[in-house]
């Protein structure tokens, strides 16, 4: 989630923050936009040009190209490289805050020309687009070069200039040469990914202000809560109508993870290019919940070295195992949401509070309920 008091809200306090999400008895939400520049830097605010009503910014963390943006604008824009940033602003009893909601490339819109002045249905897509574009030739990475290097080069290469890189991995090269083929389906993202990947770093995204992130993978259930939400509270944060889904049946619980970029003259082994886990006891999806059955799920991956490869198993293994339980539901507007929240639930209709991490939702620019789909921890 994005921080309490991150810019442009440095000013304020948590608890002005925390009360206007959840503890006022009524708000007001109005909806801003910017015009951006490639590095970002906004040309000017384009506010007075956005029509109020409708339009939503959705996410999906999964998904490849996170983010989309539909609004609608009364000036025309130049569709296609235009970059525009939504923004969100928050009030109630004198205090208010403004929450960013990421930047986005805008395709040519639908234009309403029965209306005075234009209107411009504006389909936006997350800035990370950018990088989508397919390679278009072979591209080699040599021995000894550093991942987190090898990325940074790329983000330059493509004309990104605002992007943030962790760098706990920066020691960490290939430790063979690695070429991705011309294809159609290779894209600078997948180089990109490819290379995160290989050090157990999550594949890149682009944060409320637009900046692309690259960072180390810390499975949710290591992480802290970010944002609670309960059916208790002041404002009735969440809707009555909501569900929980079980599905498990399918999921493996034995798992064996081969390192495909194994050096020339070593054959993998368990331990040295293979690991194997099984879940005996753990949930549902174990091996004794099911009476001895065993599904396995292999796993082909790129890794720097065997703690990589095994890092990169275990964040397969922890998605596996939570896929069992669902939740979706709709609350009051919270646009603090981004990628991958770690959250908790206190409903009143679970025996106990349940851990989640939330992977999508859909907030509505015209302060409408947020819709989310959450899964277990």
């Amino acid at each position: 989630m994005q921080g309490l008091l991150t810019s442009p809200r440095e000013n304020l306090t948590t608890e002005t923050i925390q009360r206007l999400l959840t503890d006022a008895s009524s708000i007001h939400v109005d909806l801003g936009c910017e015009l951006l520049d490639q590095s970002l830097l906004v040309i000017h605010d384009i506010s007075e040009f956005v029509e109020r009503q409708g339009g939503s910014v959705r996410r999906q963390s999964f998904a490849n190209i996170h983010a989309e943006l539909s609004i609608t604008l009364t000036e025309e824009l130049d569709w296609g490289q235009a970059i525009i940033r939504p923004y969100m602003v928050i009030s109630a009893d004198g205090d208010s805050a403004r929450f960013n909601l990421g930047a986005y490339y805008t395709n040519a819109p639908t234009r309403d020309l029965s209306r005075i002045p234009i209107t411009y249905e504006v389909k936006g897509v997350d800035i990370l687009h950018r990088l989508a574009t397919p390679v278009g030739d072979a591209h080699f990475e040599a021995t000894g070069t550093g991942y987190l290097a090898a990325v940074e080069a790329i983000l330059i290469d493509q004309g990104f200039t605002s992007y943030i890189i962790d760098p706990q991995k920066i020691t960490s090269v290939l430790p063979a040469d690695r070429i991705w083929p011309m294809q159609d389906q290779i894209t600078w993202l997948t180089v990109v990914n490819d290379l995160l990947a290989a050090i157990n770093y999550q594949g890149i995204w682009s944060d409320w202000n637009g900046a692309l992130r690259v960072q180390p993978y810390i499975a949710p259930v290591n992480r802290a809560s970010e944002w609670t939400y309960d059916t208790d509270s002041i404002r009735g944060n969440i809707s009555p109508d909501r569900s929980v889904t079980f599905d498990f049946y399918e999921a493996p619980n034995r798992w064996v993870a081969v390192r495909n970029n194994n050096l020339a003259d070593e054959t993998p082994e368990e331990g040295n290019g293979i690991f194997t886990y099984i879940n005996d006891f753990d949930g549902p999806t174990s091996v004794a919940a099911r009476g001895g059955r065993v599904i396995t799920k292999t796993i082909q991956v790129e890794a720097a070295d065997q703690a990589s490869l095994e890092e990169q198993a275990r964040v397969t293994i922890a998605a596996d195992k939570d896929v069992a339980t669902t939740y979706s539901l709709k609350t009051v507007p919270n646009p603090l949401h981004w990628h991958f929240d770690r959250l908790t639930l206190n409903d009143n209709a679970l025996t106990q509070p349940v851990e989640v991490l939330g992977y999508a939702w859909e907030l509505p620019l015209d302060g409408g309920d947020m819709g989310h789909t959450w899964r277990n921890v």
